[in-house]
């Protein structure tokens, strides 16, 4: 006797919102590996609209599936699970908020969207009973929000540290082992396509600052305003920082950094920053990304890989899709969790940790003993010291602290502005263990 086959389910129809190397990432994954996808999922899937904005571009798709009228992919009655790899704010979040409206699944990589109204979207999707997928939009390629949505929800996150943007890990890198400038590796960076043309939303923090925002929203199950994390850039970084920094056995990186604080309190800042040699972070080069997390059952763990680049982010949201598909095919769809509440920021002035403070100083009887004292009165105590001696009766002097707190650190430098044997603050950064 044979058995009968099984009911027939029509193909879930996947459209794409944006085309560019991205979409197309994405797009060739599914077209190269479909049957086994389709085997993982259990159901046939369909690419049916592919919303782009310059119809005269070449396109590999067929052209029968592309429309400038981006709407169209979001009402379009055969479309399930709306892709958004367009980036930016306008017109995506409103299109995002549509689809959702619409009872379209939405899978998305745009950070900024995420970290400016991701509370709103994620609530909505919850209201909706939709899946709102975004793993692409924080690690590229390397799974960091399922972890944090299933594997680890169970743990109070005590804190996380992590180097979530590429293109300042490379140029961060290349300064250590080349003894270069920053603007001269930016400028190889850009030459390689590691660094836009306007590099400014990662030079200057912006694109590790929306990543953290993202990642702390998701740790503590409440919004996390991406104006309350506090963010400073790697432009102040020198080639004599990394010098001092090697000699005294750290790494600087661009890091950031969540921790939780008494009172439901959590402090969130991006910002560069010394790492022991021996730090698992110290060890993240070139292009990688890297998250490192304590909870207070799983204890440490840390995810590695390439945060960036077609292959990495479309191969986060494929696997995106293909958790939709199966939610949609097993009828569990429904995976977003709402935001309860928005969570209290401490500002950064409560920051308490170690500080790396390099100054040009007049070479002169009792300088040092001066510039201590000034450290002492405000509370700050010196672990260590390097100096080097600099033409014209000038000194080049680096100071590592003890912990203290960020506030008492500003209070001596402003003291240290207004002592006239200090000829330059040239850096402060922070230290984490």
């Amino acid at each position: 006797m044979t058995a009968s086959p099984g009911p027939r389910h029509e193909a879930i129809g996947i459209g794409l919102l944006g085309f560019g190397t991205v979409g197309v990432g994405a797009y060739r994954m599914l077209a190269d590996n479909r049957d086994a996808i389709v085997r993982k999922i259990g159901r046939e899937f369909e690419v049916v609209r592919i919303g782009i904005r310059d119809a005269a571009k070449p396109r590999i798709a067929d052209a029968s599936l592309l429309t400038t009228e981006l709407e169209q992919v979001v009402d379009d009655p055969r479309v399930s699970i709306v892709v958004e790899v367009m980036g930016g704010l306008d017109p995506a979040g409103p299109l995002i908020e549509r689809a959702l409206r619409n009872g379209r699944h939405v899978v998305t990589a745009n950070k900024e969207l995420l970290a400016k109204h991701g509370a709103s979207l994620i609530n909505l999707a919850a209201k909706q009973g939709l899946d709102l997928h975004f793993e692409a939009a924080v690690g590229g390629g390397i799974p960091l929000i399922q972890p944090l949505r299933h594997q680890l929800s169970g743990n109070d996150v005590l804190k996380m540290m992590g180097i979530l943007n590429g293109t300042t890990n490379f140029i961060l890198t290349k300064m250590a082992e080349g003894g270069r400038e920053l603007e001269d590796v930016l400028a190889e960076a850009q030459r390689l396509g590691y660094a836009e043309a306007d590099p400014t939303s990662d030079v200057d923090g912006y694109d590790a600052q929306y990543k953290l925002a993202i990642l702390a929203s998701l740790a503590y199950a409440k919004e996390v305003p991406v104006e309350g994390v506090f963010r400073e850039g790697i432009r102040g970084v020198s080639k004599r920082d990394m010098q001092f920094a090697d000699v005294l056995g750290y790494r600087i990186k661009l890091v950031g950094v969540v921790e939780a604080l008494p009172g439901e309190r959590i402090l969130a800042r991006v910002h560069p920053t010394l790492l022991k040699k021996d730090h698992p972070l110290a060890r993240v080069d070139d292009v990688y990304n890297a998250l490192w997390l304590r909870g207070d059952f799983v204890g440490d763990v840390m995810f590695t890989g390439r945060g960036a680049g077609a292959e990495a982010t479309g191969s986060a949201i494929v696997g995106d899709i293909m958790d939709v598909c199966r939610n949609i095919h097993l009828g569990g769809a429904g995976n977003s969790v709402p935001l309860e509440g928005v969570a209290q920021l401490a500002p950064i002035a409560e920051t308490k940790t170690r500080y790396f403070v390099r100054l040009v100083i007049q070479d002169r009887p009792k300088a040092l003993g001066c510039i201590a004292t000034v450290f002492g009165n405000c509370n700050v105590s010196l672990a260590a010291m390097e100096m080097r001696g600099l033409e014209r009766g000038l000194g080049e002097i680096v100071f590592l602290t003890h912990e203290c707190l960020e506030s008492s650190i500003q209070l001596a430098l402003k003291a240290m502005r207004n002592i006239h044997i200090v000829e330059n603050v040239c850096s402060v950064l922070r230290v984490e263990h």
